[in-house]
């Protein structure tokens, strides 16, 4: 009988040990990648949330819905796995698979509605501005290139520091003329998503450099 008890003890102790070390490294979802990595959706769900929720400001994200990228973006964004409900009508996404940084990010409804357009080749119909948040920055290849299927064939990849976006109507993107297009900059820009240039414009305003992270202060 005590044999048996240290047996299924010790049983019980290799368990817990072997899920403790096959747990997820939680503080992986926004340290900057090791050299030579890439993003990649093999990860938890908590994981995949801390992620995305580190792209905007608590007040946001604190009752924000998470939802995974859909498998083929062209299928939209009501397509992405639900992976925490909201109630404050703001949606936060972890980081885009195949990038050497992390890029989580968190919009409000209209740009919800934008990007779920332009993903879907439609004209976007929204009526008003739009905005969203990438607090730990993000990597592009550039004004529009076409998306590579191996990433560690990109020749150059621009760091864009922490920065928020802004969409326009259709009826007011003549209101984006003049405004600079070199990303490599550190100023706001405007920039597309690659797929359908007239109608995916948006701004993208830096509120900080590449490597710096944005925190909150907590009040006095």
């Amino acid at each position: 009988m005590t044999k048996s008890i240290l047996y299924l003890a010790l049983a019980a102790s290799i368990v817990a040990i072997s899920s403790i070390a096959s747990a997820e490294d939680l503080s992986t979802a926004t340290a900057p990648l090791p050299p030579g990595t890439f993003t990649t959706s093999a990860h938890s769900d908590e994981w995949k949330i801390r992620n995305a929720l580190s792209a905007g400001p608590a007040s946001l994200t604190d009752n924000a819905a998470v939802i995974d990228w859909s498998a083929n973006l062209k299928d939209g964004m009501s397509h992405g796995r639900v992976l925490r409900q909201g109630t404050n009508g703001w949606t936060c996404m972890p980081d885009i698979p195949g990038r050497p940084q992390h890029d989580p990010m968190c919009v409000d409804e209209t740009t919800m509605k934008w990007l779920s357009a332009v993903f879907a080749g439609k004209k976007p119909d929204i009526d008003r501005v739009g905005l969203s948040y990438m607090l730990l920055g993000e990597v592009r290849q550039g004004q529009d290139a076409t998306p590579a299927k191996d990433p560690s064939q990109v020749k150059e990849w621009f760091r864009i520091g922490p920065h928020v976006m802004v969409v326009l109507p259709d009826s007011d993107k003549d209101a984006f003329r003049g405004i600079n297009q070199d990303m490599s900059i550190n100023q706001p820009f405007i920039a597309g998503l690659g797929l359908h240039r007239s109608a995916d414009v948006w701004w993208i305003i830096p509120v900080g450099k590449f490597g710096d992270r944005i925190g909150e202060l907590p009040m006095k």
